[in-house]
């Protein structure tokens, strides 16, 4: 019998129960209903009536090539699996390319701002290498998904954005039961291939949400993020000499040629061999893959050779070029200025495999395979907020700082003081959480001799007035009461403050700068904060990204590393291991920069030797950690990691460890698996589940 009559038949009834949600033509969720199919009989669906065609050959892929069983869900290991792409690719980009691709992806946060779209960059393997807004709406599970060093491989989750990009080699996207994992039915996932100048796999970008009708919206998001980001990457990383800019002749409608709008980029080495493409330059060029034109005189390919490209350059004349009868480009000819001493990466530099010292000392050693000397570390998060509050400062516009507990709020309003117009003056601090609240009144604006009970004979002031001609920082603001707001609203408007119990007001000129850990928008929103003073506080607005997701991590963690070193006047040079080096890229980092210092200082002090090992770390610090990973979401404590079982802790990946976990929940109940939920704060169903996927029994 024809597989869609019999899925047809066999689903008749549960057809009608399917949610709106999941409702496709005649109201009948055909996706889910082939899933259901396929784990009843193990076989992928034949008709294209139900699935996709891209679905169907993943599924195909699935249980025919890497031997997987739907529902048979598992969360992978850490270990990297090469991606059977039809291609080349790159397992683990080394740390100067990582450090870039993040940057890049940081980039596209404020996009995703306010979303319930979290940004994942992974190597091209599929392993996890950063991710922005992680998990914020995904529930347990999502967060577990998007821990740095899962793995996303299609041989080992089935197809999915992100690996399913890394076998067909173009941005793809995934709904719900289209999933080959069960575990991802609750999400869309969407992926794009990044590629480098000679077509090597080196990263991929994607995106994972909860909202699943919007796959094709951010399909279409990703498409045009990727190819700007292999653009940025071609110009800072791809070899040559001169640099080939290829755009249409004329822009046209309804013109058949992809990416039309975009520059392709050709690069070309000192003798007019090609030596890079983007695949917008490959596409303007109709070519398929770059094998097609790499190493091949330009001469050969273009029909003009480089130093008549290096002529008409330079006697400013339009480069017009036809590639084949009718199809005619515009050049652009651009002479690159590198340095001697600079060493431009090649690819297998770009496609370096993570080695077991990569972090110990691959940061100093990559470091300086570029310069001579090493240059001093930036925190260009800072720098970029120090820019544009320069300007803000000269107008005396309001500042708002927003982030999370411990990213560094108190220290960046210290920066932007001390680098402002008003270095020199006043810096007072305010923490509005902190003051009682019916005392906060009288701190901001000072009370009158007299004006109650205790008070002082002269009066006092009040931070307003302390501050004048300088800078009010008013931290924790979300935490401020209602009616202490309106009088605050008031100062703001009027640069005016009366003191309690005075009937005189006074002056005052200060530049606000407030901070909160809250969402004020959302506070708004609730009637817990004031819309007129949100937006009177928020002239502009900055925001500090956790320490998980910075894209400089690794190297803020190196610079605080030898600061603190330094600090405490170490008789020699200390190093981290590169095991302390993977828990520390790893880990969540709830406490964000605060908590980092205190880690740092903790083990610097515990440390014996010249190098930090595992054993060195606090054990709160381990515990945190494993509680992470267990994926809890009311942040249930896992029993402590003895000082004994420290050791197992360096040689085992962290499923090993939830594993570990379940076995000692099920030992500690006697197999009752209702009280062994309880303990590892998850659901029967889910518990069920993870004994399934680790083999595990009563």
């Amino acid at each position: 019998m024809n597989s869609v009559v019999e899925m047809s038949n066999k689903f008749k009834l549960r057809e009608v129960e399917k949610p709106e949600l999941d409702a496709g033509l005649f109201g009948v969720d055909r996706p889910g209903v082939a899933w259901d199919w396929m784990v009843q009989t193990g076989q992928p669906p034949e008709g294209a009536d139900w699935v996709r065609p891209q679905v169907a050959e993943a599924w195909f892929r699935c249980i025919e090539d890497y031997g997987l069983i739907p529902r048979a869900a598992q969360l992978w290991p850490h270990a990297i699996i090469d991606v059977a792409s039809g291609g080349r690719t790159a397992p683990a980009a080394n740390l100067d390319l990582r450090t870039t691709l993040a940057t890049m992806a940081f980039n596209l946060q404020p996009m995703l701002r306010d979303t319930s779209v979290s940004l994942l960059l992974a190597d091209g393997a599929g392993t996890l290498i950063h991710a922005m807004e992680a998990g914020s709406n995904l529930g347990p599970m999502g967060r577990r998904l998007v821990r740095l060093g899962e793995s996303w491989n299609e041989r080992i989750i089935g197809n999915n954005g992100l690996g399913s990009a890394a076998v067909v080699r173009e941005p793809v996207a995934f709904d719900g039961k289209e999933h080959f994992s069960s575990i991802l039915h609750p999400f869309a996932t969407v992926g794009h291939p990044l590629f480098a100048h000679d077509g090597t796999l080196v990263a991929l970008l994607g995106l994972i949400t909860d909202q699943r009708s919007s796959a094709q919206t951010l399909l279409g998001f990703v498409r045009i993020a990727g190819y700007v980001i292999e653009t940025n990457l071609f110009e800072c990383q791809a070899p040559g000499a001169f640099t080939l800019r290829l755009r249409l002749d004329k822009i046209c409608v309804g013109s058949g040629e992809q990416n039309c709008l975009l520059d392709g980029l050709i690069s070309l080495d000192e003798t007019g061999k090609i030596v890079g493409a983007t695949r917008a330059g490959l596409n303007l060029l109709r070519c398929e893959r770059h094998s097609d034109i790499l190493f091949r005189p330009v001469k050969t390919v273009l029909g003009v050779s480089v130093d008549e490209l290096r002529a008409c350059a330079c006697r400013a004349e339009p480069i017009e070029l036809e590639i084949s009868d009718g199809w005619h480009l515009q050049a652009e000819f651009v002479v690159r200025h590198i340095e001697a001493r600079e060493v431009v990466l090649s690819t297998q530099g770009l496609a370096a495999t993570k080695a077991s010292g990569r972090r110990a000392n691959g940061y100093r050693a990559t470091q300086s395979s570029k310069r001579v000397a090493p240059e001093p570390w930036r925190d260009a998060v800072l720098e970029v907020a120090l820019q544009k509050a320069a300007n803000l400062q000269k107008q005396k516009i309001p500042i708002l700082i927003t982030g999370e507990s411990g990213v560094g709020k108190d220290h960046l309003v210290r920066m932007i003081h001390a680098n402002g117009v008003r270095k020199g003056r006043p810096l007072v601090l305010v923490n509005c959480a902190a003051i009682p609240r019916e005392l906060i009144s009288s701190e901001l604006f000072g009370y009158a001799p007299g004006s109650f009970t205790g008070a002082r004979n002269g009066g006092k002031p009040g931070k307003f007035v302390e501050a004048h001609t300088g800078v009010l920082f008013l931290d924790e603001i979300g935490d401020m009461a209602l009616d202490l707001q309106t009088a605050l609203l008031c100062a703001l408007d009027s640069s005016e403050i009366v003191p309690v119990g005075g009937s005189k007001p006074i002056n005052v000129d200060v530049q606000v700068i407030a901070a909160t850990n809250s969402d004020l928008a959302g506070c708004v929103r609730k009637g817990m904060f004031r819309r007129d003073l949100y937006y009177r506080l928020n002239g502009a607005q900055f925001w500090l990204p956790p320490l998980r997701e910075r894209p400089d991590k690794l190297g803020l963690i190196q610079y605080l590393w030898e600061q603190e070193v330094k600090a405490q006047s170490a008789d020699h040079d200390k190093t981290l291991s590169a095991e302390v080096w993977d828990i520390f890229e790893r880990h969540p980092w709830p406490g964000n920069i605060r908590e980092l210092r205190n880690v740092l200082r903790s083990c610097l002090a515990m440390t014996i030797g010249t190098e930090t090992r595992v054993s060195d770390l606090p054990d709160d610090f381990l515990r945190e950690m494993s509680d992470s990973v267990q994926g809890d979401e009311e942040g249930r404590s896992s029993p402590p990691i003895s000082a004994k079982s420290r050791p197992a802790y360096e040689s085992k990946a962290l499923v090993d460890w939830e594993a570990e976990a379940i076995r000692s929940a099920l030992a500690k109940t006697s197999g009752n698996i209702s009280q062994s939920a309880r303990e590892l704060g998850i659901t029967r169903a889910t518990l069920y589940h993870k004994m399934a996927r680790f083999g595990l029994r009563k």
